[in-house]
């Protein structure tokens, strides 16, 4: 039985990937970062690891004995004064060390789609800093990148509501979201496959 690390597990992918590799056979180690963040996981998972991504000495040994490595690991609505810098490239920086020092066999990476065109943005030059120094580690790798969650739709069905709405560009641009449990079917996979980068997105636009 394979082991798996999951980074990010209580977000929202993170919970669909626990169980995607959970129905695949893996033993799983979770990463929160307190007790009461597993409530949802504990089923799923097999080991529980509390520490802080922006804590590199609170990391160590969590790759022990681990063969994957996922993160989905990145800012979403924290108020802790954290930079993008901070949690989506140092904190997934520290993550790969300790991989690193495991040797283990693949680190899988959940990205954003067209991320190298969007980089006058902070949170995505966050992002792609982080996959270069993926990419250079000597470390066997997966990046994934998702063209949106269709939670995200879930931001324009409020606004819609209130009767105003963004519009960005001419409006008429097209996107194809994914399910996040699709998503982390996708994710698994590229464990046991050989491709470097996976653009995915939903069936229908």
């Amino acid at each position: 039985m394979k082991h798996a690390l999951v980074a990010g597990a209580t977000g929202y992918l993170g919970k669909y990937i626990v169980r995607e590799f959970k129905r695949q056979g893996y033993w799983i180690r979770a990463l929160a970062r307190n007790e009461n963040k597993f409530n949802d996981l504990n089923e799923n998972i097999d080991e529980k690891f509390v520490g802080e991504i922006t804590d590199s000495n609170s990391l160590s040994g969590i790759c022990k004995d681990i063969d994957i490595v996922f993160s989905s690991i990145g800012i979403t609505k924290q108020k802790d004064g954290l930079t993008y810098m901070d949690v989506d490239y140092q904190g997934n920086v520290n993550l790969l060390e300790e991989a690193r020092k495991e040797n283990v066999q693949k680190f899988i990476y959940v990205s954003v789609f067209n991320a190298e065109n969007m980089k006058n943005l902070k949170g995505i030059a966050a992002k792609v800093k982080f996959e270069e120094e993926l990419k250079k580690s000597g470390t066997n790798y997966s990046i994934i990148y998702p063209n949106g969650f269709f939670s995200d739709m879930l931001e324009y069905m409020q606004m819609a509501k209130k009767g105003k709405g963004y519009v960005f560009g001419s409006g008429e641009n097209k996107i194809n979201p994914i399910h996040g449990e699709d998503l982390a079917e996708v994710c698994v996979n590229a464990s046991k496959g050989d491709e470097k980068e996976i653009k995915i997105g939903g069936p229908d636009m």
